[in-house]
């Protein structure tokens, strides 16, 4: 990210409906950027109520479109957060934001929850999707991988993490977990790991372009033994229609200060 010198507080704006839900939680002009962040009102920060942006559309000087934006499109718990570039030259004195979130609550009596339980339990490289719903998007993945796996699919992969060292291969008894997964636009996959939706550190994901797989690999705590790897629990949140709400938002004259 540029660094960004200059913090303004925006005013908050009037929204157009009277809504509840849709919260304009800040708006914030940096340097070279906007930053809009928004959540729901009153909803509960954890794994079974999740949004994300859906639609959105940043609007200046009666109606001019605010360009290069950018949001990662996937589901959190908190708030969610866009960014636009400003062309230098150009005063901003109002913006409007308009769009809609996606309201996701994960059941598993709609098909959009499922606990696989521990590790030690889940057998490695099949899809471990339940069958109804690879039947409906059989895009839609999640395996368990080994080592053989990932350099069956990567068998030259090398890397390195800064300029001053060589390539190396992937040491894959330093990572406690590893998997595969794969989604699509409109059918979102969602992995807790112990609970967690940001789980591990120095994490390490690769992309195999021809299937458009993603792996991961994961170290969740220091010199973590065997027998607690086993005890590792596995739970998945996949979109579906019957499980989301789109909330739509349009706040209006956003006072740039």
């Amino acid at each position: 990210m540029k660094n960004l010198t200059t913090l303004l507080i925006l005013m908050i704006p009037i929204c157009l409906y009277s809504q509840e839900k849709v919260i304009l939680s800040h708006t914030i002009k940096m340097y070279n950027e906007i930053e809009i962040s928004l959540e729901l009102e009153n909803k509960p920060n954890d794994r079974f109520h999740l949004i994300k942006i859906d639609t959105l559309t940043a609007t200046y000087n009666k109606g001019q479109i605010l360009h290069n934006n950018i949001f990662e499109n996937s589901f959190r718990r908190a708030n969610v957060v866009a960014r636009y570039e400003l062309e230098e030259n150009k005063k901003y004195h109002k913006i409007d934001i308009k769009g809609t979130i996606i309201y996701f609550k994960p059941s598993e009596n709609k098909k959009s929850y499922f606990n696989l339980g521990k590790l030690k339990g889940l057998e490695k490289n099949i899809n471990l999707i339940d069958k109804s719903v690879v039947k409906a998007n059989p895009t839609v993945y999640f395996s368990i991988v080994d080592s053989a796996n990932i350099q069956k699919t990567f068998p030259d992969f090398r890397y390195k993490t800064n300029n001053g060292e060589d390539y190396k291969s992937i040491d894959f008894k330093s990572y406690d977990l590893m998997y595969a997964y794969r989604s699509t636009k409109n059918q979102d996959l969602i992995i807790a790991v112990n609970e967690d939706l940001d789980h591990g550190y120095n994490n390490l994901t690769l992309t195999d372009k021809r299937t458009n797989m993603k792996y991961k690999l994961i170290k969740l705590k220091k010199d973590m033994a065997a027998t607690e790897k086993e005890e590792i629990k596995i739970e998945l949140m996949i979109e579906n229609e019957n499980s989301i709400e789109r909330i739509p938002f349009d706040f209006k004259n956003a006072n740039l200060k």
